[in-house]
This record gives structure tokens, C-alpha cells and sequence, in this order.
């Protein structure tokens, strides 16, 4: 009898929304909620940002009850597991997992992503670096924990600094790490430098691709005669459903690659002199079949143990990404989260071949194609 297909749904976590505790002081306390939310559009192209629906709430992960909460709703949900940053603090790094540790367990683990930056000796960084992310429920890759890297290519020697992370790990007894590189393509040398895999890349960093411009000569014209907002032309605005197709097309060729699914992306927040990347016309439905399509991928092309899915983000309010209830939308986007997660499963595990030994799995490209076909007719017909 044929196992059942492992294929896991992680979602990247803010764990910076607690009003207690090492992280938020090292951060400088205050409300974490205000901070994130407090921004209001300077442009007429920015949709504004949005605000906590009813059934979590602007919760406080240091109380231990609304850490819980959060955790359950997202394990309802079909996610199983969260990637929290590590924050480098006086030497130290801090996640904020002991508030969500409590929570987890094999079927709910916690991932970490570190973003490298200029230290004075990089082998003591990378111990306390392991030192943070030890000791807690961890999400497995390959029977290792999963470590992600972001901003990979900064690295200026990216072979060296996954050997001393292996090294670190050893020693802190996390063993064998399953190491992650945040990058489009598998052509910059990064699996050759060591990483286990590659991940997609925010939007803002999506450079495989030409954006898809909305903007065209008459909407010049019409800033010009200001009759539209002339910033526009100072950010990247791209057609979600572009968007979409950009990230999913030809994704074999790619390497060994993660797909990282998108719901909404907006970051003028962080960039008031613009500058910022926006996803427009963005629709939940499509995003559910975005979903759903990334998870058939990986059961096609990654091997068992290694199938990872990564939606982002779960509560990243100040880009608009979240997936958390909203006051707006309700448990909408959540609701059709699940339902993706249930249609990707269910298709993986229906239509998806375990190979004999060393072989690959065999690939259906026309199951792609029916998810692309099913897409494209709802927004049709919604249009």
C-alpha cells in the first residue's frame, strides 16, 4: 500500500505582535499593532492598508492563550507550520518562538529565516545564530530542520558561510540542517555553494520576470493633465493574474526551486518617497488556484520529505500580504486558503505517482494546464 503523500503548507510569521518579553523590548517596545498599521496611503493608487478582523483580534502573543489562538487557527486551516525571522540583537539573535513553541508539535513546527548582514566575526554569529533557533518543534526538509537565507546573493562568500552554518548547527546538536536560499533560479551557483533548495522571492525582489506594467502613453497623458497620480510611474505596479502566471510558468526549468504563493503585496509603507511594488486587480479565487496549482508542483517535482508549499505571509499587515482575518473581508482569504490547501492535497494525492527507485516522478503538465484554463474562465467570467 502506497504512504500517504507528505506535503506541508508553511506560512512566514511576524512574531514582533507582543507587548512583553525579550523581542519586543530589544525591538523598543511600544504597540507593535500601531507601529505596523499606522501608516495611511500619500498616493491614489495605494490601497490602504488593512485592519484585524474580530476572531483574533490585535492579539498578544506573549499572553499565552492568544498565542494559542493564533496557532489553532492556522492548523484549522491546513497550514502546518510558521518561518519567523531572526532579529540580531547586541550579539544575539531573537525569534519570538518561545510565545508559539508552546503550540506546536510534529504536525505544527517552526521554520526560521535569517537575513545575513556585516559582522565582525561571521563563525560567532553563526553560533548564536543556531543558539536561537535551537530547542524548539522544528519543520523537518529531508529529516533536517529547515533554515531559510534571505538576500543570498549579498553573501560575499556564500560556500563559506553555509559551512559555518552546518558547522554551527553541528555543535548547537541540531545536526544536519536542511539549508534554504531565497532566490528565483537555480543559475547564481547556490545549490553549488551548498543550499539544499531555492525559494521564490517576495515581489518586491521578483526580477525573473518583466513586471507587467499597467501603466501605458494615455495613462501618462492623463497624469500629466492630472487626471491620474503621477507616482505611479515612480513604483512597480503588476497585474496579479500576470503575477501569477509569471510565477508558475515553466517552474520545471528552474531547479529546485519552492514555490512562494502571493494573496496581495503593497509596500509603500517603506517606501514614502516611492519606489514601493504593488500587486493589482488581486482576487482570492486566483489566489486559491495559485495555491492549489504550487502544491500539485511540488508533489510532482520535489521528493518525498522535501514537498514545502510557502504562503506569504500569515500576519505581514504592513504589505497588505496577510491571511489572517480582516475587519474588511472577514475569514474570506482564510476560508479560501483552506479550500486551496484541500484541492492542492487532494489532487497531489490522487494523481501523483510514487516513482520506482531513482527514478524521477512522472509529470503531468496537463494538470497545470486545466488549473491555468480553470483560472483564466473565472476571471472571465467575474470581469
Amino acid at each position: 500500500m502506497t504512504p500517504p503523500l507528505t506535503l506541508r503548507v508553511l506560512a512566514f510569521f511576524d512574531a514582533r505582535f507582543q507587548l512583553s518579553g525579550p523581542l519586543w523590548q530589544a525591538l523598543g517596545g511600544g504597540d507593535p499593532w500601531q507601529s505596523a498599521l499606522a501608516a495611511y496611503p500619500a498616493r491614489r493608487h495605494h490601497s490602504p492598508l488593512l485592519q484585524p478582523g474580530k476572531a483574533l483580534g490585535r492579539y498578544d502573543l506573549a499572553d499565552a492563550a492568544s498565542a494559542g489562538r493564533v496557532v489553532a487557527v492556522a492548523r484549522a486551516a491546513g497550514i502546518g507550520g510558521f518561518v519567523l525571522d531572526c532579529h540580531r540583537h547586541e550579539g544575539r539573535y531573537l525569534t519570538g518562538a518561545d510565545c508559539l513553541d508552546p503550540w506546536c508539535d510534529t504536525d505544527f513546527g517552526l521554520a526560521f529565516r535569517w537575513t545575513p548582514a556585516p559582522v565582525e566575526d561571521a563563525a560567532v554569529d553563526a553560533v548564536a545564530l543556531m543558539e536561537a533557533i535551537a530547542g524548539y518543534s522544528p519543520v523537518m526538509a529531508d529529516g533536517r530542520p529547515l533554515l531559510l537565507v534571505n538576500e543570498p546573493y549579498k553573501l560575499p562568500d556564500p560556500a563559506g558561510t553555509v559551512a559555518l552554518l552546518r558547522q554551527a548547527a553541528a555543535d548547537a546538536d541540531l545536526g544536519p540542517i536542511y539549508l534554504v536560499a531565497t532566490a528565483a533560479e537555480a543559475r547564481g551557483g547556490l545549490l553549488d555553494a551548498g543550499f539544499d533548495a531555492l525559494l521564490d522571492p517576495s515581489p518586491a525582489q521578483w526580477r525573473s520576470c518583466k513586471p507587467a506594467e499597467l501603466l501605458n502613453g494615455y495613462t501618462f497623458l492623463q497624469a500629466e493633465a492630472g487626471q491620474a497620480d503621477a507616482g505611479m510611474f515612480d513604483d512597480t505596479i503588476m497585474s496579479y493574474a500576470q503575477f501569477v502566471n509569471s510565477r508558475m510558468v515553466d517552474r520545471p526549468t528552474r531547479g529546485k526551486v519552492f514555490p512562494r504563493v502571493v494573496l496581495d503585496y503593497a509596500d509603500w509603507p517603506d517606501h514614502p518617497q516611492g519606489g514601493a511594488t504593488l500587486l493589482a486587480s488581486t482576487s482570492s479565487v486566483l489566489y486559491r488556484r495559485f495555491l492549489a496549482g504550487a502544491m500539485v508542483h511540488v508533489a510532482h517535482h520535489f521528493p518525498e520529505g522535501e514537498r514545502l508549499v510557502f504562503i506569504d505571509s500569515w500576519n505581514h499587515w504592513r504589505q497588505r500580504s496577510q491571511i489572517e482575518p480582516t475587519t474588511q473581508f472577514g475569514a474570506t482569504v482564510l476560508d479560501e486558503t483552506a479550500n486551496g490547501i484541500r484541492q492542492g492535497g487532494y489532487v497531489a494525492l490522487t494523481r501523483v505517482g510514487e516513482p520506482a527507485p531513482g527514478q524521477s516522478p512522472a509529470v503531468d503538465y496537463g494538470i497545470i494546464a486545466a488549473l491555468c484554463r480553470q483560472i483564466e474562465d473565472e476571471l472571465s467570467a467575474s470581469a
